[in-house]
């Protein structure tokens, strides 16, 4: 039991000196974009075609976001951003619709952001909240309580990724995030590849002085 003590304080011992060591942006603003494939997990819906039909949507396609942030610190900072989702698309038969019904997503997403360095390399976690905008286009069915076709909602966001340092200024991610259901919004995925440059002196940033 003592051996097993003694290798865990090690292993931890050697991760925290490796972060200690790691060559990472220093604080400072940043901005950055990224691109991936989103899924906004919308449910069947029913189309009002003569007669009306029931058609399960494709969720999933070719999502953006531009994003920017302050960090603190190596191990902590706050982000902003706008995330355009590829819209959820009912497709019906051109006979019943010359064009297919859709639901159009966009948010907009404040977060706190985590940050574990080992060398050029960090693994992060983030969560806050989102502010989805969502828009039905077509003949669609709206939701219970919906007027317009168009409904605002207020949920909480997380994410997880492994960043890079190319330099101190630029930095590449790879990142999951999900804004989670709740009433009629369905959860909405994005995993995407990112990049971002950050205004730090190239010097204080590489050494974070």
């Amino acid at each position: 039991m003592m051996t097993q003590k003694l290798k865990l304080i090690g292993i931890i011992t050697t991760l925290w000196s490796l972060a200690a060591t790691a060559s990472a942006t220093g604080a400072g603003f940043y901005l950055g974009g990224a691109l991936g494939e989103t899924n906004t997990n919308n449910r069947v819906r029913t189309v009002q075609t003569t007669p009306p039909v029931t058609v399960d949507p494709s969720n999933t396609g070719l999502g953006a976001r531009i994003f920017g942030g302050y960090v603190v610190n190596k191990y902590a900072a706050f982000e902003g951003g706008f995330t355009r989702y590829s819209p959820s698309t009912y497709n019906v038969s051109s006979s019943l619709l010359p064009e297919s019904p859709t639901i159009r997503e966009n948010g907009v997403d404040l977060t706190a952001r985590g940050s574990f360095p080992i060398y050029d390399f960090s693994v992060f976690g983030k969560a806050g909240i989102a502010f989805i905008r969502e828009s039905l286009a077509g003949s669609l069915n709206t939701n219970p309580g919906q007027t317009n076709g168009t409904s605002t909602y207020i949920r909480p966001i997380g994410g997880i990724g492994v960043g890079y340092d190319f330099s101190a200024n630029w930095v590449g991610e790879l990142s999951y995030t999900r804004v989670f259901k709740g009433g009629n919004f369905q959860n909405a995925d994005f995993i995407s590849l990112g990049v971002s440059y950050h205004f730090v002196d190239k010097y204080c940033g590489q050494f974070l002085c």
